[in-house]
């Protein structure tokens, strides 16, 4: 007998094992449930909380799309306004700077006629000025000409008078005695 106790006693050991193994997994299996419920309560909880903030995030969104609206087309309508009066102001600046162009055009156009006048009476009066200064020349030239046809004849005489023998000095007088 005493070798069936081996088998015995394991397996009595054996069914008590799963008796409390049995009990301790439906405590465990009820606790996971009861925490289950709890975090998906929790999560409910937190889904509702999520919602009611994205239902406030969006009227507040709403609100703030609507001022930013509102503040966007008013800025817009001051920007039309200042680019409306930056025009008119270019405008009338063009204006008078044509207006002034156009003047000043004319009165480019009058020097230049005034300006070809000024040069042509300027090229007459170079002309004029080359013309006398040339018989100015002519004349320098023509008096060096007859200063050097006097210094030829001057010579010319100088030696005929040097070759004459009028010019020659008289002999010594004799020694007185």
């Amino acid at each position: 007998m005493k070798k069936w106790m081996y088998l015995v006693v394991p397996g009595i050991l054996l069914v008590a094992f799963l008796f409390l193994y049995n009990q301790e997994m439906t405590q465990i299996s009820a606790r996971e449930q009861a925490q289950k419920a709890e975090i998906a309560k929790e999560k409910a909880d937190e889904d509702a909380k999520k919602q009611q903030a994205e239902q406030e995030a969006k009227v507040s969104a709403d609100k703030r799309a609507k001022e930013q609206k509102d503040a966007e087309e008013k800025t817009a309508a001051d920007k039309e306004a200042k680019w409306q009066a930056d025009s008119k102001k270019i405008q009338d600046q063009t204006d008078s700077n044509t207006a002034e162009a156009d003047s000043l055009s004319k009165k480019a156009a009058e020097l230049e006629i005034e300006l070809d006048a000024l040069n042509q009476k300027k090229e007459k009066d170079n002309q004029d000025d080359f013309d006398l200064l040339k018989q100015v020349q002519l004349a320098r030239v023509a008096q060096e000409n007859a200063d050097m046809e006097i210094q030829r004849k001057v010579e010319m005489i100088a030696n005929k008078a040097d070759e004459s023998a009028m010019t020659e000095m008289p002999p010594p007088p004799p020694p007185a005695k």
